[in-house]
């Protein structure tokens, strides 16, 4: 009886296993990194981050981080691990801050100002030609961003 007991059990467990690992493999996602390169052609440093248009939404490095692409003619390579099919578009932005008016008289200005490139610094903009499709290996096209940096309209 005991050993009729032990079979059905290993039978019902390998059963279980087998249906966890079919229902599983479904959803699973393959990990796949590709690489995106830039040229900083400004005078001053440029924030950068990455936004899936996929299901996962993921943002790269972070929603509260950003990369820093420092003013060099050289091409900086960006490697990122992300699920293969889905695209992922590039945004750079760089924050400027103007002072105007007297000194003494106190009657002074800040200006803070936003210059931005690709979807910008939220992910919202349209820019087509900014993304790329994650394909494990992949390099994209060297990306150029110079004093002229521009957006598209906001779309989300």
């Amino acid at each position: 009886m005991t050993n009729v007991i032990s079979i059905r059990f290993a039978a019902f467990f390998m059963t279980s296993v087998l249906i966890a690992i079919s229902l599983g493999t479904a959803n699973l996602t393959f990990a796949a990194e590709i690489t995106f390169q830039f040229v900083n052609d400004t005078d001053r440093a440029l924030n950068l981050k990455l936004f899936s248009r996929g299901e996962s939404l993921q943002i790269w490095p972070g929603r509260s981080k950003a990369y820093s692409l420092r003013p060099d003619s050289a091409v900086q390579q960006l490697k990122i691990r992300c699920t293969e099919g889905e695209s992922i578009c590039w945004g750079a932005w760089m924050t400027l801050q103007s002072v105007s008016g007297q000194i003494s008289g106190s009657e002074r200005s800040t200006s803070i100002f936003k210059t931005q490139a690709g979807v910008g610094e939220r992910g919202t903009r349209d820019c087509p030609s900014c993304c790329q499709v994650c394909k494990d290996g992949a390099t994209g096209p060297i990306v150029k961003l110079s004093n002229s940096i521009a957006v598209g309209p906001d779309v989300r």
